[in-house]
């Protein structure tokens, strides 16, 4: 082991773990921007109880997102300015979350290095699950017996239905959204039932083949977010 490795405050698999996180803040990021501004539907919107006239229509906004996405900005600019303050180097990146997060990702080694940095991986990884609760939240349906799950899995549905079905299905298949599907079918791994289709139909998948395809090949985030943090020590040998 190198001399500047033995100062390092994170070990290897910390490292590896805190990569993933910082991978998948860019996407999530995205996600949380387009839920603060409510131009997708994720999971099932809260009203807090308060009436509505039927002409009255709900404010193009999301606490819950912004709340979500403001407190993952503020915990990598404060490690950026720790690394930064303390390897006395300049931050030359963008001033995005992406680009912060991207910045930490290259940098890792440095922020290894930096005093303190034992907590980095304990305070990303709760912006992240943070995130990930405001995008994929629980459902509250009830999760389909074995006999309603098999014959589900015999059924062809277009990409909206997989979606749909997935929020019924429990935890290991909240990510399976649109974007994942289309994911999915981009990299090979499902492929729409041949026609032949009016062209403007949307695509069948056979929902097997997509429910195994996505356990089968994880997700960035869906890695991301259940990586396990190891207890923290220096690396020493």
């Amino acid at each position: 082991m190198s001399e500047a490795s033995q100062h390092l405050y994170l070990d290897r698999s910390q490292l590896c773990a805190l990569a993933d996180l910082l991978r998948a803040i860019p996407e999530l990021d995205e996600d949380l921007t387009i839920a603060r501004s409510r131009q997708a539907r994720i999971g099932a919107r809260r009203d807090y109880g308060i009436p509505r006239h039927p002409s009255e229509q709900p404010l193009p906004y999301d606490q819950a997102a912004a709340d979500a996405a403001d407190g993952m900005r503020a915990v990598l600019v404060s490690w950026v300015r720790l690394v930064c303050e303390q390897r006395a180097i300049d931050y030359p990146g963008s001033t995005t979350t992406a680009g912060i997060a991207r910045w930490l990702a290259r940098n890792l080694i440095a922020l290894a290095m930096t005093v303190g940095s034992e907590a980095a991986p304990t305070e990303i990884d709760r912006v992240v699950q943070a995130a990930l609760r405001v995008i994929s939240p629980p459902e509250e349906s009830a999760v389909l017996d074995d006999a309603a799950l098999l014959l589900a899995r015999s059924q062809r549905l277009n990409a909206s239905g997989l979606a749909a079905l997935a929020k019924r299905l429990g935890a290991e298949y909240r990510t399976l959204t649109l974007r994942r599907v289309q994911t999915l079918r981009d990299a090979g791994k499902i492929s729409p039932i041949p026609g032949p289709w009016s062209p403007e139909w949307p695509e069948l998948f056979a929902v097997g083949q997509v429910l195994d395809a996505h356990l089968a090949y994880p997700s960035r985030r869906r890695r991301a977010a259940s990586a396990t943090t190891p207890p923290r020590h220096r690396v020493s040998r």
